[in-house]
């Protein structure tokens, strides 16, 4: 008896270790898994497959790439965190056939989307892109190189949490008319939906100023608002970026479900519209060269297509909240936009705008 219940003993102490040691190699392994992606979030731990392009690039036929060849495309809407970003940007322009890109001074919110980093960064962020030196703002940044001004105080989540500053604010006039004056443009964020009346007024006041507000105006749901703007006012543009693949799968939906009257929109207008992909590029490892190519191509296919999917490395960078109800199989219906409208939206409005600021409202 007593035999038996020290083998027992014996038996279940046997399992108990084999239990610890499995409990802790699994604890272990996922510790280092957590600890492997907590790295490559960081930009650390490279690996090869983030130099790698998109397997959708070796699909492009060479009537399309010949076609694109023409457009000499221009990029009008892009950031990059730092230096260490700039190979795989350039390789992925040239992997999709972007010609130009115009880089916007960003803070280091954009980059982390984290609030503790305030509006902050971004004079390391304007040195970084045309190497200039600090003391004389805006002026020394235009001399130095800087083709166009950025500016977020139009943008909610800027608002809010670090400027609070009205968009008609005396010193923001000032910067207006400087760049009315020298005929520079600006790239401004803004919510018309919050900041339509401040925007109207800027407009007004300043008729030779040329205003870029990106992404529709944040319009692609209310194309009546976003068409009275551009009727209105001759020296406003748009770009077609939406930004975050949250934005980008929900403005394709709403462009898909109304494609007639977005088709229309881009025709009318092309001449101010701007193609654009504000990726925000990262030392985020799933922003890879193969992410890059996939997010331009995928613009092209809008632009250029009947018909198209998405592929899923976008649907991959969703949020889950965003991701719950989207059918990633699905068909999306593009604008097949004419020869000269494509030409327009890919390279003569930017080149105009950021390279012959000259030709601007002649």
């Amino acid at each position: 008896m007593m035999k038996r219940r020290k083998q027992e003993k014996q038996n279940i102490s046997h399992k108990k270790k084999w239990f610890d040691i499995l409990f802790y190699s699994l604890s272990i392994i996922v510790i280092a898994v957590l600890l492997f992606i907590s790295l490559r979030q960081r930009g650390l731990l490279p690996l090869w497959i983030d130099n790698q392009p998109s397997t959708q690039i070796a699909k492009i036929s060479d009537e399309v790439r010949n076609r694109r060849v023409n457009f000499n495309i221009i990029n009008a809407h892009e950031h990059v965190q730092n230096e260490e970003n700039v190979p795989i940007l350039r390789k992925a322009m040239e992997d999709c056939q972007v010609k130009k890109m115009v880089l916007l001074g960003t803070s280091d919110f954009t980059f982390y989307l984290n609030p503790d980093y305030g509006f902050t960064g971004y004079e390391k962020n304007n040195e970084f892109i045309i190497k200039m030196s600090k003391e004389e703002k805006l002026k020394q940044y235009i001399t130095e190189g800087a083709t166009g001004v950025k500016l977020y105080n139009g943008h909610k989540t800027f608002y809010d949490l670090f400027f609070n500053l009205p968009l008609t604010d005396p010193g923001m006039m000032e910067v207006y008319a400087y760049c009315e004056l020298e005929n520079i443009p600006i790239l401004y964020h803004i919510n018309i939906g919050l900041f339509s009346k401040e925007l109207e007024h800027i407009l007004q006041e300043f008729p030779r100023l040329v205003i870029i507000v990106p992404h529709f105006m944040l319009s692609s749901g209310n194309l009546s608002r976003l068409v009275y703007f551009m009727k209105e006012y001759p020296q406003l543009y748009t770009d077609i970026s939406f930004g975050h693949p949250d934005f980008l799968v929900a403005g394709f939906s709403r462009i898909s479900n109304n494609v007639s009257a977005f088709r229309d929109f881009f025709v009318n207008y092309r001449d101010r519209i701007t193609y654009g992909t504000d990726l925000v590029v990262t030392s985020y490892r799933a922003k890879n060269r193969a992410y890059i190519d996939d997010v331009h191509l995928a613009y092209m296919d809008l632009l250029e297509k009947d018909e198209f999917t998405l592929p899923l490395s976008i649907y991959k960078m969703m949020s889950k909240e965003a991701r719950k109800n989207i059918d990633s199989n699905r068909i999306f219906r593009g604008l097949n936009l004419d020869e000269e409208t494509l030409h327009f939206i890919y390279h003569d409005n930017a080149e105009r705008l950021f390279f012959k600021r000259n030709d601007l409202l002649n």
